[in-house]
């Protein structure tokens, strides 16, 4: 299943913005087995708040290795790329402490 990311903004910068494309990806992965692919086509702009509170708390709540499993990115350029690569690590940091 592809989600276009793009349907949340072009520009991805509020947790407000995060909270809701994180409960419709929840709500995706609680109820299918098909892989999600985000798509970030026509995104110019993730922020580090909104990279935290769908990935970074994403990894919280499914784990690092049953998220790696059931998505996948797509189409996402590399200050996107970075700042959620970094939500996920920070978290993952946190849980280890």
């Amino acid at each position: 299943m592809r989600m276009m990311m793009h349907q949340f903004g072009m520009s991805l910068g509020t947790r407000d913005t995060g909270r809701l494309a994180k409960s419709k990806i929840i709500e995706i992965l609680d109820n299918t087995e098909e892989k999600i692919i985000f798509d970030f086509s026509h995104v110019s702009v993730v922020s580090n708040s909104f990279a935290d509170e769908v990935f970074g708390k994403l990894i919280l709540e499914y784990g690092f290795d049953e998220f790696k499993t059931r998505t996948t990115f797509t189409n996402i350029n590399r200050f996107a790329a970075i700042c959620i690569k970094k939500a996920i690590e920070n978290r993952i940091k946190a849980v280890q402490v």
